[in-house]
């Protein structure tokens, strides 16, 4: 049995890529055991040279911070879902030439599905209050992107705010970040 040291780097990088896109029946242990590898070899190649895997739910967050007229009830409908999405096929919503979420969240994000509900929060005071108070509703637990935030927000002219949401999905695009989101502008992705 042999460790890395006897092996080339083209050949441990040939490797793993067999072991990620490839693997026979038997996984990992096969491809070690066909290579005379010691058991446990093969994970840590991957570990180290493998594809990175996309960043976790809530490691980062996309914000959309501001002030809106709209109401409660008129600003949470932005987030609202088809009544009949439930029930449609994901192969009815990936070949219609339109969005069918019914959501406007979704259709700006330009998703063809709805959003994680669970990654989602969305925030409407009656009445604004300074950025840094508002962005205290989130999860947000670093304070330097919290001084990012506000400072970007005052760059924008945006000092108090009456509305916020935020999505913990570090893996989502965002096609326009330069639109207005429910009358909203995307403040930008920040690390937690």
């Amino acid at each position: 049995m042999s460790h890395s040291k006897n092996h080339s780097l083209e050949f441990r990088k040939a490797l793993v890529h067999e072991a990620v896109h490839r693997t026979p029946t038997g996984g990992f242990p096969e491809l070690e055991r066909r290579h005379q590898l010691l058991p446990g070899t093969l994970f840590d190649w991957v570990k180290e040279l493998g594809p990175k895997p996309p960043p976790a739910p809530f490691s980062a967050l996309h914000f959309w911070i501001g002030n809106t007229p709209l109401d409660e009830a008129s600003f949470g409908r932005y987030f609202a879902h088809a009544e009949n999405y439930w029930s449609l096929e994901p192969e009815d919503l990936e070949d219609s030439p339109e969005n069918l979420t019914g959501c406007g969240f979704c259709q700006d994000i330009q998703s063809r599905y709805l959003y994680d509900e669970d990654l989602l929060l969305v925030i409407w005071l009656p009445a604004p209050v300074p950025v840094e108070e508002i962005v205290g509703h989130s999860t947000l637990e670093s304070d330097e992107s919290l001084a990012q935030i506000v400072q970007t927000c005052a760059m924008r002219g945006i000092h108090q705010a009456n509305a916020m949401f935020v999505y913990a999905d570090p893996t989502q695009s965002i096609p326009e970040p330069g639109k207005l989101y429910n009358g909203l502008p995307y403040i930008g992705l920040f690390d937690d």
